[in-house]
């Protein structure tokens, strides 16, 4: 009995703390249920301020939308006025300019030109404010003023001035060593600056004036009268690239100096074959109007061997006398072959110097392209300074050749003649006896 009274105690007690447990339970819960309620409210009330806000930007920027369309329609309509409006004024101005516009592109363009041209001659220098004004008229921009327009003509006229006037001036002067200082010079019209070592070029970006390395006889011969260049200069830059003869012969290479060295060396065989047939002729023509044979010529030689050989028969005398005029004849033509060859040779190396010279104009092709015409000169000039080399060489040893042969014909003819009239006298001599 008493034990189940202490088992009915403590399945009260548990009872009893299992009820408090649960009480705290459940108001724990109530706790929670309550906090999440008044976050949910809260969430919810943040949500609802947010999505006011943004309706109310929304709305704003609506009505910022409407306003820019309805400015951007305000601006087209404008802006069609004003392409209206303005093209009404430019065909208002073209019809009020009329020739005015005409006028314009004459004052621009002869601007241009005579700026150009002053730019070229010592103008440049002397009156730098003419080129200056003249700049201005080209590069105008608007109509011409009435002022430029007085002034286009004031310059024009002051050109034509200037071309008859030769008038002294002082200017700094570059000579051709690089040394610089001031010299007197002579202006010749607006084309070219003189001086006593001859032309003077304008460089007007360096405000002086410097002297052409290669000077034209700038001055007549005998009558003193000077020169003059109206290209501004032009013609005298063309004098500077026109090479010289020098140049030229360097041009053609090593074949072109082979065909000059075979020319100077048939010049000189010309020259001693002509001296010694010259001589023979003066010779012969002593031992002519002589009776007495001498050694010194070709027809004194012939008359030895008739006088040492005439007591032969005819036929014997005939063949020693022949064969004289054929060993005086062979001394006579010697040097001509050689003479002949070289005439022959010539072109040929000429020919040589043309291939050689469009083979290194083609190896230059292959390199660098065809573009620039300056890389393939150098093999251009040594293929025709060649061939004009082998030509020039050819025409004059031909023409000694032939001049020479006819020479030693005509001695030929000479001595055979004066042989048959031996041969004749012996025979005659030898019917006689």
């Amino acid at each position: 009995m008493r034990v189940s009274l202490s088992a009915l105690f403590a399945g009260v007690l548990l009872l009893s703390a299992q009820a408090t447990a649960e009480s705290d339970l459940v108001s724990r819960s109530a706790e929670v249920r309550a906090s999440e309620a008044t976050h949910n409210a809260q969430r919810e009330q943040r949500h609802q301020a947010s999505a006011a806000e943004v309706a109310a930007e929304l709305k704003a920027q609506q009505a910022q939308l409407a306003a820019l369309k309805a400015e951007v329609a305000r601006l087209s309509d404008r802006f069609a006025d004003n392409e209206k409006a303005l093209s009404e004024k430019e065909t208002n101005l073209t019809l009020a300019t009329g020739a005015l516009g005409e006028v314009y592109g004459v004052v621009r363009q002869v601007g241009g030109e005579l700026a150009a041209e002053l730019e070229r001659g010592p103008l440049a220098l002397t009156a730098p404010q003419r080129v200056e004004q003249a700049q201005a008229m080209a590069r105008a921009d608007r109509l011409p003023e009435l002022a430029q327009l007085q002034a286009l003509p004031a310059l024009m006229l002051a050109d034509i001035e200037d071309s008859a006037t030769v008038a002294p001036v002082t200017l700094p002067l570059a000579q051709i060593d690089g040394q610089m200082s001031d010299a007197p010079l002579w202006r010749v019209g607006p084309f070219n600056l003189v001086g006593e070592q001859g032309f003077a070029q304008v460089d007007a970006e360096r405000g002086l004036a410097t002297l052409y390395p290669r000077q034209p006889n700038f001055r007549l011969p005998g009558t003193g009268a000077l020169l003059v260049d109206p290209a501004m200069g032009e013609l005298l830059d063309q004098y500077q690239q026109t090479p010289t003869l020098a140049q030229r012969i360097e041009h053609g290479g090593l074949v072109g100096k082979v065909i000059l060295a075979l020319l100077a060396i048939g010049l000189v065989i010309a020259l001693v074959r002509a001296a010694v047939l010259l001589r023979s002729q003066l010779a012969i023509n002593r031992q002519l109007k002589q009776a007495e044979a001498s050694d010194s010529n070709p027809l004194g030689r012939i008359l030895g061997v008739y006088q040492t050989q005439k007591h032969h028969n005819l036929e014997t005398l005939e063949l020693k006398l022949l064969e004289t005029i054929v060993n005086e004849q062979q001394g006579l033509e010697k040097g001509l072959s050689m003479l002949k060859l070289l005439a022959a040779i010539a072109p040929m190396l000429g020919l040589l110097g043309t291939v050689t010279g469009m083979i290194e104009t083609f190896q230059v092709i292959t390199q660098y392209g065809n573009g620039d015409p300056k890389v393939m000169a150098g093999g251009i000039s040594m293929a025709l300074i060649t061939t004009v080399l082998g030509l020039v060489a050819a025409m004059p040893l031909l023409l000694a050749h032939n001049l020479l042969s006819t020479r030693v014909t005509v001695i030929r003819s000479l001595l055979e003649k004066e042989s048959i009239a031996l041969v004749a006298a012996h025979a005659d001599g030898e019917s006689k006896a």
